[in-house]
């Protein structure tokens, strides 16, 4: 047999493996360059909502919130810059928008937040059964418990250790008292009833209303 070039056959034979090797090889490489996949077929990766303070007391302290469509059931985080604080609070709540919130911001231990309505959350176990809630902080926002609340619409204020909250009944302004340090240690303590009170913050917070703006609402007028 007659071999071109004076190449053996078993030669040829090396040449033409070589040769393909060559090119799967560099089909290989190609491949591996672009992940194996076409890069316009990746999706790109979706962009985080930025969380937003939905309340602020001074410059160091505020409650945040990272909302989605619609804010409701996202959580309201407390944020003590000065004390690297950063706590949950409440799971937000349609009514939450519609209050006023003051919180005296001479203050430095004693915080409230927004009342959670009672049995909206029941089945995921979120705290809310059994009543109006209205969460409170003794340690300057590092820990929040909750206590009974009248009505979940109602005005919060705090000053010193005392929360209230107010109410109208036709054309009569009602506010009822809680002593917080009392009911971090007793058992017994209720709210009790100021007539005729109006509070007045000694130095007032930078918000009256807490707030949170859906997220995809940016543009929208």
């Amino acid at each position: 047999m007659k071999v071109a070039d004076g190449l053996k056959p078993g030669s040829r034979s090396a040449c033409l493996a070589a040769a393909m090797l060559a090119v799967m090889m560099s089909l290989c490489l190609s491949a591996c360059a672009g992940g194996g996949v076409s890069q316009s077929s990746v999706p790109p990766p979706k962009s985080s909502v930025p969380a937003q303070v939905a309340y602020r007391i001074d410059d160091h302290r505020y409650f945040e919130i990272t909302p989605d469509e619609t804010c409701f059931g996202n959580m309201l985080y407390f944020v003590d810059t000065a004390k690297g604080i950063h706590s949950e609070v409440v799971r937000f709540d349609a009514v939450m928008n519609r209050t006023t919130l003051i919180i005296d911001a001479a203050n430095d231990q004693y915080l409230v937040a927004p009342v959670t309505r009672g049995g909206t959350n029941c089945s995921s176990g979120g705290g809310a059964c059994g009543g109006n809630k209205m969460p409170y902080s003794t340690d300057g926002g590092r820990t929040w418990k909750r206590v009974w609340s009248s009505g979940s619409e109602d005005d919060l204020m705090v000053g010193g250790s005392t929360a209230y909250h107010s109410y109208r009944f036709g054309e009569v302004l009602y506010t009822d008292a809680i002593d917080l340090v009392a009911l971090s240690t007793q058992q017994d303590v209720d709210w009790k009833s100021l007539r005729g009170f109006i509070f007045q913050p000694r130095i007032a917070p930078v918000d009256t209303k807490v707030r949170c703006k859906a997220s995809g609402t940016e543009d929208k007028p």
